[in-house]
């Protein structure tokens, strides 16, 4: 049963993701570019840099929500989301909040999820370079099972263990 709701799940999230809110064009920049070396610690120009990140605020009122983007040096979309807190110094310490996504430099998808003051919570997927959609299921920051699912372009699903989604996430 557990199976058959988590194929569902990552049907599902899959149609999903083409329907995703992303930060919106009218957010506003609220703060100074922000740059990171590739280890995620702040530098201080453009030079020393893997990425940089710009904060903004979107939506007014009760509906005002914290969110960044990250950008590749060369100008392409890294990741983006909601955030709580960000750490200038060291980007590790960053708490983020709300949906959050990343992208391979190519632009296209990688990671998609939601974070709860800083921990995965809910589906998380991971879109594979061969064109697989890996799917794990996190409760409270934790893996909430031993295993996750992987779904192949030619549609056949595979069952894998947990240790072996940080080597995907490369």
């Amino acid at each position: 049963m557990k199976k058959i709701i988590l194929m569902s799940a990552m049907l599902l999230m899959t149609v999903v993701s083409f329907g995703r809110s992303h930060v919106s064009e009218n957010a506003k920049v609220v703060s100074d570019t922000i740059y990171y070396a590739a280890n995620m610690q702040s530098v201080n120009n453009s030079r020393q840099a893997a990425y940089y990140r710009l904060l903004k605020t979107q939506g007014t009122g009760l509906t005002k929500e914290d969110v960044f983007q990250d950008y590749y040096m060369n100008g392409k979309l890294r990741a983006e989301g909601g955030y709580n807190f960000v750490d200038l110094s060291n980007d590790k310490n960053t708490v983020l909040n709300g949906e959050v996504t990343t992208y391979y430099p190519n632009g296209k998808e990688k990671l998609h999820g939601t974070y709860v003051n800083g921990k995965r919570n809910g589906y998380f997927t991971l879109q594979l370079r061969d064109g697989g959609v890996a799917v794990v299921a996190y409760k409270n920051g934790k893996s909430a099972y031993d295993y996750f699912m992987v779904t192949m372009p030619d549609g056949s699903q595979q069952k894998r263990p947990l240790n072996e989604i940080k080597s995907l996430l490369q």
